[in-house]
């Protein structure tokens, strides 16, 4: 699945994942139907596997789904990334949340104090 980088309803998404020093940009946009399309741009090896794995037609509820155990994408992820605190999952669902109208373009951080 390929998503225009002109498509105005498309959201981007970039991801610092830390020690790793590996970084992703996830873009995401809905289609006709609804379904939320992303594309994954990582130079981690296991993140590049990530789309393979997803289904291909998620919808924003999917992509929102609680609890964990049950959510698509964190289902998806779990087959492939190699390190439980890696933050991408969590990224694509904030984006597919953003994408599909439901949330709002605010940054997200974490943030070691001494």
């Amino acid at each position: 699945m390929v998503v225009s980088s002109n498509d105005p309803n498309m959201t981007s998404l970039c991801v610092d994942a830390g020690v790793c020093r590996f970084h992703t940009t996830i873009r995401v946009c809905t289609n006709d139907e609804g379904s939320i399309l992303f594309q994954i741009d990582s130079g981690c090896p296991h993140v590049k596997k990530i789309p393979d794995c997803l289904p291909a037609d998620i919808t924003p509820f999917d992509a929102l789904r609680m609890p964990f155990s049950e959510n698509p994408i964190y289902e998806s992820c779990g087959k492939v990334l190699a390190h439980s605190a890696c933050p991408v999952p969590s990224a694509l669902i904030k984006a597919a949340e953003v994408a599909a109208g439901f949330g709002l373009k605010r940054n997200v951080c974490f943030t070691f104090e001494a």
